[in-house]
């Protein structure tokens, strides 16, 4: 069951809506492409939690500089003892570096020092989330581009959904949408990362954010349909699959291969009759986000006859801003396994 984290007056987890029963065979069929991908999820949880528990406490009691030096400590720590994730962070090292804009914005050579730069800079966005969780958005700033496009396009009858990525910070979308009074439901698959979710839930009860589990089942699809009647926005991370026959995926160009992504968010889309946009926040300096938001497509509606073309040209276009976001932000990508499959797991 979909849950609410943070129900209004008790701060205890609550249904973000409850199934009655009567779905079409298009949510049937779309619930499928919602099932969990087990191949990124292989990469489970590392370590202990109680280095994000000590990280907290020092920010709590002396703030971001010295939490930042313990991070720095912890993340050394992994990138020493994370074989399989170092390979993967050079592949794609490498992979940005052949594209001249991407070995531009690297400044160095796909290198071992450049590798652990990548992991840095992922320590930090785990140490923003935390400051984020604790209801400190304060010490964050959030330049935002393309806000009039939900306000364009969204309505109290009709919402949108937000396809974003493992690049930058995606929980900045909370931040945006407390700002502008918008409800976010975030499509989640929590089950490979179970203690740090549960560290985040411990962090800020009486969160906004709605989650509804992306667990293959079509009470999922009926949760995010009411939501969209609702105005609101669903949110969920569009670049990782299952490499499945069960699922539905497009094989589409990212940094000079082709990789599978998922057709749900754009299914989903079609089937709710409602906007679609992209979304990404890259950090810029510290403490400091530029949230890019833009539009894929006004209202997702596919011609007779030629949905698999239409589907196929919006995994493309979404591909293409992913690629051309990572090029400006190359340590930003955090999918730290083998992406494209060339053997670095």
């Amino acid at each position: 069951m979909a849950r609410l984290a943070g129900a209004p007056g008790d701060g205890a987890a609550a249904p973000v809506c409850a199934a009655d029963g009567r779905y079409g065979e298009e949510e049937r069929a779309v619930s499928d492409d919602l099932r969990p991908p087990p191949r990124w999820t292989r990469v489970a949880e590392r370590g202990s939690i109680l280095g994000l528990r000590i990280v907290v406490w020092c920010y709590r009691l002396f703030g971001r500089p010295a939490s930042l030096a313990l991070v720095h400590a912890i993340v050394t720590y992994f990138f020493l003892t994370g074989r399989n994730a170092r390979a993967a962070s050079r592949a794609y090292l490498r992979r940005v570096a052949s594209v001249p804009e991407g070995a531009a914005a690297l400044g160095r050579a796909p290198d071992f020092w450049a590798s652990f730069l990548h992991f840095r800079v992922f320590a930090i966005s785990i140490f923003d989330r935390i400051v984020l969780w604790l209801d400190r958005e304060g010490a964050l700033e959030f330049e935002v581009s393309g806000r009039e496009h939900f306000a364009r396009l969204l309505t109290p009858q009709r919402g949108g959904i937000v396809v974003g990525a493992h690049l930058g910070s995606f929980d900045a979308l909370r931040a945006l949408a407390e700002e502008d009074r918008r409800v976010v439901n975030v499509l989640m698959y929590t089950r490979h990362a179970p203690r740090i979710n549960a560290l985040f839930r411990e962090l800020s009860p009486d969160a906004h954010v709605r989650v509804i589990q992306a667990d293959g089942s079509v009470d999922a699809v009926h949760c995010i349909r009411a939501c969209i009647e609702r105005g609101e926005l669903v949110a969920m991370l569009g670049d990782r699959v299952e490499p499945s026959d069960r699922n539905r995926t497009c094989r589409v160009p990212l940094l000079g291969n082709r990789v599978e992504l998922p057709e749900a968010p754009y299914l989903l889309a079609s089937l709710l009759g409602c906007p679609l946009f992209f979304m990404v926040a890259l950090r810029e300096d510290d403490a400091r986000y530029h949230v890019h938001a833009e539009v894929l497509a006004e209202r997702v509606e596919f011609p007779r006859g030629e949905r698999n073309k239409a589907v196929r040209e919006l995994v493309a276009a979404y591909a293409g801003r992913l690629e051309h976001h990572t090029l400006t932000a190359p340590y930003q990508w955090f999918n730290f396994f083998d992406y494209w499959h060339e053997g670095s797991e």
